[in-house]
């Protein structure tokens, strides 16, 4: 007769073990999967786009879309020069029918920031993966358009506006001392700019990018802003000059084409990088910032990942 099944083992407790809630808790997790709490270093933030399949597929398939759909309109503005008034009716005339592909580029460049977003709030709690592609919701969309572009706007305020009244009071060519004095200001707007971001999808709050908020958590990253800041900046100066070369400096509609196309790729490059960047700086701080203590609603949605890795 076959000998009847025990559920009790007495073995059992040699091979599961019980891993007790205290400091090092965190430490016997798998640091794989991970980041130390510690001040990212350049290196491994610029490979992060490029170490998993998320980030490879936003630089191959998102680039050929927004290439599409701005051509036309940096194409228009180049020609037409409807900002100086040279061919404004004309201009007028063709607004109609830019106005579908206008919106149709701003739901994409939505959906890019809306990833942007998630890339951020995985580097935040230290995730070395990189987030899933969301999914397709409009109203996230909006929602994620509008923190972007009011932590942007409160940021690049700080850094638009004194530059605008420099370069006013110019009446001479710009010498090397004053493209340090706008680059300084680039900097200090990125930095300002990223922090107000993290705060307010962080916060689930568009208010939590107020400038009470903002300095008290830069004043306590205290030196470790320096390093967002600056790739912040960089990338604030990228945009905004690849803008006006490819409106006033290309010779032939083929190299604009070809330098709109590297132009998207190395934008979305250089972005990924910052929200490396900035996430895992507040990673590293998080105990002095006391910002937060559970994934935001939103960057919970449909949580996991295309492929299983871990």
């Amino acid at each position: 007769m076959a000998k009847p099944k025990r559920w009790y083992d007495r073995e059992a407790s040699l091979t599961v073990r019980v891993v007790p809630r205290d400091e090092d808790y965190e430490t016997f997790s798998s640091q794989r999967y991970k980041h130390k709490r510690v001040v990212p270093g350049i290196w491994e933030c610029l490979a992060y786009p490029l170490c998993d399949g998320p980030g490879i597929g936003l630089l191959v398939f998102l680039p050929p879309a927004l290439w599409g759909l701005s051509l036309p309109v940096f194409d228009v503005v180049a020609v037409l020069s409807p900002l100086d008034k040279s061919h404004w009716a004309l201009g007028l005339l063709v607004v109609p029918v830019m106005v579908p592909m206008t919106f149709s580029f701003f739901m994409v460049f939505g959906y890019v920031l809306h990833f942007l977003g998630h890339m951020l709030v995985s580097s935040t709690f230290g995730e070395n993966d990189h987030p899933r592609w969301p999914d397709w919701h409009p109203s996230d969309i909006a929602e994620g358009i509008s923190r972007w572009f009011w932590a942007a706007g409160v940021g690049l305020s700080i850094a638009v506006v004194p530059a605008a009244v420099y370069l006013a009071r110019r009446h001479q060519e710009l010498a090397w001392s004053d493209w340090v004095i706008l680059v300084e200001l680039a900097i200090l707007g990125g930095g300002y700019a990223s922090v107000a971001l993290a705060s307010s999808l962080l916060h689930e709050n568009i208010l939590a990018a107020n400038p009470i908020t903002v300095i008290a958590s830069i004043i306590k990253l205290g030196w470790a802003i320096v390093l967002p800041s600056i790739l912040a900046g960089l990338t604030l100066g990228y945009a905004a000059a690849g803008v006006w070369l490819l409106l006033y400096r290309m010779p032939t509609a083929r190299m604009e084409a070809l330098a709109l196309w590297l132009y998207w790729i190395g934008l979305l490059y250089l972005a990924m990088v910052v929200m490396r960047v900035v996430g895992l700086t507040c990673h590293a701080r998080a105990l002095e910032l006391h910002w937060f203590q559970r994934r935001p609603k939103w960057a919970s949605r449909g949580l996991g990942r295309i492929y299983v890795n871990s």
